[in-house]
């Protein structure tokens, strides 16, 4: 018998529970029946003794649903695309890149995330008045999360 999402998503909710901060950055099935299942934490970084904590108590929990499942689980990773508000929120003051659904790749330094989306702030060549040159100046763009193809941290930088 094939393992539900729903029936994992309970399990890790019911894990956390009191150990405040930590979600379920991503839940994937795949054919053949493997899972992968990516942890994350509002402001820590997710150690390894936790993951294995989490593994054994799904496996435990689950028994032998999990016997024709290979489950993954691991933490969400500074290279794993930022997905919801939550996670987005992580990254604040940190270089993001992100790849509009227009096409148009912007690099910059989030500057917040709130639930409709985020403040990126990028370097634009601006002409100043009354100079002959541009000058590299701080814009902040507005970007809204229904206009962001992918979004990630910036390794880059």
């Amino acid at each position: 018998m094939a393992v539900q999402e729903q029936d994992l998503r309970d399990l890790v909710d019911q894990y956390f529970r009191d150990r405040e901060g930590y979600y379920i950055s991503q839940l994937t099935q795949k054919p053949g029946g493997s899972v992968e299942l990516d942890i994350d934490h509002d402001t820590d970084p997710v150690s390894m003794d936790t993951i294995v904590a989490l593994t054994r108590y799904l496996r435990d929990a689950l028994g032998e649903a999990l016997d024709d499942t290979d489950l993954t689980v691991s933490s969400a990773g500074l290279t794993a695309p930022l997905t919801e508000p939550r996670r987005y929120r992580k990254f604040v003051d940190k270089p993001l890149e992100v790849l509009l659904k227009m096409g148009v790749k912007e690099h910059g330094i989030l500057k917040s995330a709130t639930d409709d989306g985020i403040e990126l702030e990028v370097t634009r060549m601006i002409k100043p008045e009354g100079k002959r040159r541009k000058v590299p100046t701080p814009v902040i763009l507005e970007i809204k999360y229904d206009e962001i193809k992918h979004a990630a941290y910036d390794l880059k930088v």
